[in-house]
């Protein structure tokens, strides 16, 4: 009977802390997956800045699902100095559990140099 009460004992505590590490490396592949999507937004907005051509932020959003497979919100906003435009880029990092539902706790933020070429903001 002992093996039976010990078998079952560690059976619940085993489950619990593998479905635990399975949702903690679950939200570390989506917050990687937010944090590669606003790299990539900042490196293209710079990268417009630095052609001193006009981009818009709808077209570099389009190449985020098909790149770096992020679906989540997309917000931009930018500042105006006395130098040019910074713009922010605020990504968020999205878990669905599945009785749960889906839901946003975390979000990714990141910011461009100065854009001092470009004649208005991109977002």
């Amino acid at each position: 009977m002992r093996e039976a009460v010990g078998g079952s004992l560690i059976l619940y505590l085993i489950i619990p802390i593998i479905i635990i590490f399975i949702f903690f490396i679950g939200f570390v592949i989506s917050y990687a997956a937010a944090y590669r999507s606003a790299n990539y937004l900042v490196t293209e907005m710079e990268k417009c800045d630095a052609a001193g051509s006009s981009c818009s932020i709808a077209g570099i959003k389009s190449n985020l699902r098909s790149k770096y497979h992020y679906t989540g919100d997309v917000e931009c906003s930018c500042t105006k100095n006395a130098r040019g435009y910074v713009c922010g880029v605020t990504l968020y990092v999205g878990m669905e559990i599945p009785l749960l539902g889906e839901f946003n706790p975390f979000s990714v933020k990141s910011e461009t140099k100065t854009l001092g070429k470009i004649s208005g903001p991109i977002c």
